[in-house]
């Protein structure tokens, strides 16, 4: 997030909210959400517990944010990928190994995501969801586009560029959930290779695959 054009009073305001974002994101993931409270976040981040109800208006409210924060930090690395000037192979190949970074830098948020049920349990899906879905939907739709530019240009076979960018979104959403709750079993490099290799080469030994289905 650019700073540029604030004052220093709301630039100070910034670095106090990421303060008490990061104080909470460790202690929801070192003890769980319903173990921790306020108070502690409040101590965590060296401010009051006044001070923390100024940003945030509850624990909910607060764990919503982190949530928020990390779909937009994601989107801060995997939408300039699929903006770049790059032919649209290159460009799916850097937005597959991006997700080595995502894993790597956001896994307390995701990990703390995924230990929630967040309609039941935190009932934060009117202030998460709607959100987290638009970014992910921009995020989608800028891939589609480029699988759709890539077929035109003929790098790509001709099928649904709609259905092409859902298997792939699919396919590493599911090993970055895999790689954060398992990570004794997977080896990312390794994984990131493999989906490069499964997603260019495809699984069919025969190329008359059509007549079989």
């Amino acid at each position: 997030m650019t700073k540029t054009g604030l004052s220093r009073k709301e630039r100070e305001r910034l670095l106090h909210k990421e303060d008490i974002l990061t104080a909470a994101l460790k202690l929801f993931s070192d003890r769980g959400f319903h173990n921790v409270s306020m108070q502690e976040i409040a101590e965590q981040s060296e401010f009051s517990v006044g001070t923390l109800y100024k940003f945030f208006e509850s624990k909910e409210s607060l764990f919503a944010a982190l949530i928020r924060s990390c779909a937009n930090r994601v989107s801060d690395i995997l939408i300039p990928i699929l903006d770049e000037k790059a032919d649209e192979k290159q460009k799916i190949i850097s937005y597959i190994e991006s997700h080595k970074r995502i894993i790597e830098e956001y896994a307390s948020s995701i990990r703390l995501y995924l230990s929630q049920n967040l309609q039941s349990v935190l009932t934060l899906g009117p202030d998460v969801e709607p959100e987290t879905d638009a970014v992910r939907e921009v995020i989608r739709q800028k891939l589609s586009d480029v699988f759709e530019s890539g077929m035109r240009n003929g790098i790509f076979k001709s099928v649904d560029p709609w259905i092409t960018t859902l298997s792939l979104s699919a396919i590493l959403e599911s090993f970055i959930f895999s790689a954060i709750k398992s990570p004794e079993k997977i080896s990312i490099d390794d994984g990131i290779s493999r989906i490069k290799e499964l997603f260019f080469t495809g699984i069919a030994k025969s190329l008359s695959v059509q007549n079989d289905i």
